[in-house]
């Protein structure tokens, strides 16, 4: 697929500052994660990993989270890439939280910046204004926000070393907020692997 091709499929403008590609090796991903940011970041790994399967892929992430079923979808696509060889680093920067805490989990090495923030919570459901219920309906939904809060702090208590009880009741009841030097020290393998005052590519 030709390089302009690529944008056309992706609906991007040659100027478009949030998801230039970075000399055809990275991914500027500085946004909400949802459906239509997974779907794009799932068309710009594939296309940097068949162009140019050499070259690491870096993701330079600062996203605030969101939908967890689109943040798995990016995590399952990092994943994959991974188990077949590929080296995909992600470098957080400004604000690595929610959702976002746990896709970087899927990175090979995972880099910040000195005064990058991160957050670990549990999952959140937006509720429609004035939605009726039944009780079996309510104990449903409770049911699968808990499947859902456990594959994501599973992924989260995985990756950084830390048991899957002991991430959750931190996160219980509040957001809990790290900074880089404590995001390193999080669990026996930390949140990242490094923390770096310069870029590394």
């Amino acid at each position: 697929m030709a390089h302009n091709d690529y944008r056309k499929v992706m609906r991007l403008d040659p100027g478009d500052e949030k998801r230039e590609l970075l000399a055809e090796k990275g991914i500027f991903f500085l946004d909400e994660i949802d459906e239509n940011n997974a779907y794009v970041i799932f068309l710009e790994v594939i296309y940097l990993h068949l162009i140019n399967f050499n070259s690491p892929i870096w993701i330079i992430l600062n996203s605030p989270g969101g939908d967890a079923a689109s943040g798995l979808a990016i995590i399952d696509t990092i994943r994959a890439l991974v188990k077949k060889g590929r080296v995909v680093n992600i470098l957080g920067v400004g604000e690595v939280a929610s959702m976002a805490t746990a896709v970087m989990q899927a990175a090979t090495k995972r880099y910040c910046l000195p005064n990058t923030q991160f957050l670990v919570h549990q999952v959140r459901q937006t509720l429609p204004f004035f939605k009726q219920e039944e009780v079996n309906e309510g104990r449903e939904r409770v049911a699968e926000m808990d499947r859902i809060n456990d594959i994501v702090m599973g992924i989260i208590a995985h990756r950084s070393g830390i048991e899957l009880d002991e991430i959750k009741k931190l996160s219980d009841k509040k957001d809990y907020w790290m900074d880089a030097s404590k995001a390193l020290k999080f669990g026996t393998h930390g949140l990242i692997d490094e923390v770096i005052t310069e870029l590394p590519f």
